[in-house]
């Protein structure tokens, strides 16, 4: 095991015994690693040949838990991404970086979700939307149900930032961190959140 720090956040890289997953709907050859000890708890990611593929909010061993087929062939190009998503999650987190620059494995998100994803990966950091103007800029108003739908289902949070979509209402809504951790990053972004609502200036 490997110790980066940054800041005051510890990431701990999968370094050496690095596994990979052959998964049945995509993807070969993942490279992980995790930040142990964040604000917001542990963070687990998977990188592969063509970017970065999944982000969760558990330790390793539990993302890993999650996957199938487990076998011993990572990519250089993913451990990689990994080693670069590390400084920057750890910068992030820290609020000394704004965007990540690291690039994302779309091949995994279809259909309906693909276009919710892509349209949330465009939010800048600082800013908010909410799922029924989401909806709206897909041309199905009324669809903001589904759309948090997508967005509940995101296997790469924080990055493809769905912490910055929230209801009509400015309610937090869901969140598969929690949301005490949509708080929070929400919060680090320059929000001012009471009682998991975002107070407009």
């Amino acid at each position: 095991m490997r110790k980066a720090a940054f800041g005051n956040i510890y990431g701990m890289i999968d370094a050496i015994h690095l596994k990979s997953v052959k998964e049945k709907r995509c993807c070969l050859g993942l490279t992980f690693a995790e930040i142990m000890n964040s604000p917001i708890g542990p963070v687990s990611f998977a990188t592969g040949e063509h970017g970065l593929w999944g982000v969760a909010f558990s330790n390793l061993e539990e993302y890993k838990a999650t996957l199938n087929q487990l076998d011993e062939t990572p990519t250089l190009a993913g451990w990689e991404t990994a080693s670069q998503l590390l400084v920057e999650m750890n910068a992030y987190l820290s609020g000394l970086q704004r965007e990540f620059t690291i690039d994302i494995d779309w091949s995994c998100i279809q259909g309906f979700q693909f276009q919710v994803l892509r349209i949330t990966y465009e939010i800048p950091f600082g800013q908010v939307t909410s799922y029924g103007a989401i909806a709206n800029q897909l041309g199905k108003p009324g669809a903001a149900r589904a759309v948090g739908t997508a967005l509940a289902r995101n296997p790469i949070p924080i990055v493809i930032p769905c912490h910055r979509v929230i209801g009509s209402d400015h309610g937090l809504h869901g969140f598969g961190g929690g949301l005490d951790v949509k708080a929070y990053l929400l919060k680090l972004e320059g929000h001012t959140v009471i009682n998991h609502k975002v107070i407009q200036p």
